[in-house]
Parts: C-alpha cells; sequence; structure tokens
C-alpha cells in the first residue's frame, strides 16, 4: 500500500465533496433568490391591482352620484373624465390607463375598466427581480361597477316624518329656510290630498310633521308604500335623547315621508311614501328638546331646508325625494 497514493486520493476525494456541496449551495441561492424574487413581483403586482381596484371603485361612485344628482352631466365624455381623475389620484405614480366605461344612464349602471401605465406611458408593469427566469411583466387591470337609484327602505332613520305635502318637488330644491309645524292629527293645516292618499276621506292629508313609534334608539326601519304606527303626541319618540337630537342641527338628515295617514292617538298610522334630506338648522321640541328654537310657546317645529345626496345604503325602488342611493355591485 502507497501511504502517499493513499492521501492524495483522499484529498481528491474531500475536493469533490467540496465542490459538489458549493455547486449545490450555489444552485440552492439562486432558487432561494429567484423565489424571493418572485414573492417580492408578485406583492408589486398585487399593490398595482390593489391601487386600480381602488381607483375604479371611487370611479364608479363617483360618476354614479354624479349621474344621479345631476342628470345633465350623465354621459360618457363626462363620465370618461371622472373615471381618469380618480384612478390617477388612487395610483401611488399619479397614474393609471381607463381601458373603458360602461354606462348605462336609463339602467342606472355604470362599470369602469383601469390597468396599468407608467410614467414613461408604457402599459407593462415590470417585474423587480422575475426577469432573471424569463417573466418581462404585464398588464394589470381591475373592474368595478356601480348603480344608482331612489331609496325604497332604510334602517335607523330618525323617527320624524314629514308630510309629502311640505317637500318643495321641482327643481333647484330652494334653500332658503322654512320652519315645519307639528300636526296633531286633524286638518288644522291641510294640504290638497293626492289619489290613493285619503284613507278617511275627508279630501285633506294634514301637513306638518309626526312622530313615529319606536321601541329602542332614536331609529326606525322603513320601506315606503307601508303602514307606520305613529308615537302619539307632540314629544319626541320614546329612545330620542336631547343630545341624539342636538347632533342634527348644521347636518343632512334623511328623514321619511308619509303619504297618508290614518286614524289619530295609539291607533295612528301613516304611510310611507319616500325618503329625502333636510338640512336641519333648528327645532323647538318642548322642554330639554329645543336648540336654535324657530318657534315658541306650545308650538313645536323644525326649521331647515330639503336638499339633494348621495347616501351608500339602503335599498333602491322609491320615488324621488331628493335622496339617492349609490352602491358597489361588483
Amino acid at each position: 500500500m502507497d501511504p502517499e497514493r493513499d492521501g492524495g486520493d483522499a484529498m481528491r476525494g474531500l475536493s469533490q465533496e467540496r465542490g459538489a456541496v458549493a455547486v449545490f449551495v450555489a444552485i440552492t441561492m439562486v432558487v432561494l433568490l429567484g423565489v424571493l424574487g418572485l414573492a417580492v413581483d408578485a406583492g408589486a403586482l398585487y399593490q398595482e391591482r390593489k391601487e386600480l381596484r381602488n381607483g375604479a371603485d371611487a370611479a364608479v361612485l363617483a360618476i354614479a352620484e354624479d349621474c344621479a344628482l345631476q342628470p345633465g352631466t350623465c354621459n360618457s365624455g363626462t363620465a370618461a373624465a371622472t373615471a381618469k381623475a380618480y384612478a390617477d389620484r388612487n395610483a401611488s405614480d399619479g397614474l393609471a390607463a381607463i381601458s373603458g366605461v360602461d354606462l348605462d344612464a336609463m339602467a342606472r349602471t355604470v362599470s369602469v375598466h383601469t390597468s396599468t401605465l407608467l410614467t414613461d406611458g408604457g402599459t407593462i408593469f415590470p417585474p423587480f427581480f422575475a426577469s432573471v427566469v424569463g417573466f418581462e411583466g404585464t398588464t394589470v387591470h381591475a373592474t368595478a361597477s356601480a348603480e344608482w337609484g331612489h331609496a325604497s327602505s332604510m334602517r335607523g332613520t330618525l323617527p320624524l316624518i314629514i308630510s309629502e305635502c311640505e317637500f318643495p318637488f321641482g327643481a333647484p330644491l330652494p334653500t332658503s329656510e322654512r320652519v315645519i309645524t307639528f300636526h296633531d292629527g286633524n286638518n288644522t293645516e291641510p294640504c290638497n290630498a293626492h289619489a290613493g292618499q285619503d284613507t278617511d276621506g275627508d279630501g285633506f292629508l294634514p301637513g306638518g310633521f309626526g312622530w313615529l313609534d319606536t321601541e329602542g334608539p332614536c331609529g326606525v326601519d322603513l320601506t315606503v308604500f307601508l303602514w307606520d304606527w305613529a308615537d302619539p303626541g307632540s314629544s319626541p319618540s320614546n329612545g330620542c335623547d336631547p343630545s341624539d337630537l342636538a347632533a342634527l342641527v348644521g347636518d343632512e338628515v334623511a328623514l321619511p315621508f308619509f303619504i297618508d295617514i290614518d286614524g289619530q292617538g295609539n291607533n295612528g298610522r301613516y304611510l310611507v311614501g319616500g325618503f329625502g334630506l333636510f338640512h336641519v338648522t333648528g327645532y323647538n321640541f318642548g322642554g330639554q328638546f329645543k336648540v336654535n328654537a324657530p318657534c315658541s310657546g306650545d308650538v313645536r317645529c323644525i326649521s331647515g331646508f330639503f336638499t339633494s345626496g348621495a347616501i351608500y345604503e339602503g335599498e333602491f325602488g322609491g320615488p324621488d325625494f331628493g335622496i339617492v342611493i349609490v352602491k358597489l355591485t361588483g
């Protein structure tokens, strides 16, 4: 046996093992870096799509609200400009492409399709690392849809219900302050009743406002063309605290309208006809329920003006009292 030969063989074997380990480590590092790179690129693509989706969401809501409140602006050109503005605003680089706007004013629907747009005008979102494995990037897309309409039901509305005949139908709605007084179910302040709004057959629909029965907090769930029980008397409904009502002053409040009234006192009912927005400037409901009181003595009243606006909850299908519902649908 040749010790020197055996030692040389051992050294060569050890060198080969070290070389194999080095190759394995190198391959493993490439794989790990590739996986890490793909993870980073996937995160960037996700963030890009999130920004595009946020822009599309904001765009369809803005277009739907404009169409609902200003029908004269509801056209494809204006919608495209609005979509571009909101998509750009939600992109981290301030740029997004609008690949399509589908507006149907009759159906009251709109969809916006957004896609990648780079500062150099390109549309391919480039990878940071994945190009080493042949991935050259992709165009990211996002789509959102919305619809609009008038409210047929609402949850948790203030249980103060106003006579339909108090609403100033027509456009634009007047912004001069007006005072609406409480009615007691009699015809002290009659309005002409419309067909189907005269349950008692006297030819009059009481004006003013009344209160609805509640079983808890200062709110009630209502649906148009359904009857709801009255809370008798001129005081606010049970569950309405002074602080609840004081917070309404200076704000637009969603309120129901009644289109018919049946009975009085504990047997009184209102037929809900729709929902609108009332900008409250003051009220006198008696006792501690008084802020910027527009009337005095035993008179109970609320002051302000009707306005139009959009909300983002409720169901479609009611008549137009100035309030519209705008919802994302996809």
